[in-house]
């Protein structure tokens, strides 16, 4: 499994996505609530789904 990150790999890119309204709502009061970013949040929740789900890269914790 790869840990290093290339700086291209850490650089920031642009992801275009359709979420419900609530979600986005939810998100702008977080922003608010928290003086994070919404991309902030965004890439903070994914890294952690990301995490718990390596199974979704064909990654088995168990090895």
């Amino acid at each position: 499994m790869k840990i290093d990150k290339t700086p291209e790999e850490i650089q920031p890119t642009q992801l275009t996505v359709k979420l419900p309204s609530y979600i986005v709502r939810d998100l702008k009061t977080m922003e608010q609530n928290t003086k994070r970013s919404v991309d902030e949040l965004v890439k903070t929740s994914l890294m952690m789904f990301i995490a718990t789900h390596n199974d979704f890269l064909g990654i088995n914790k168990n090895k």
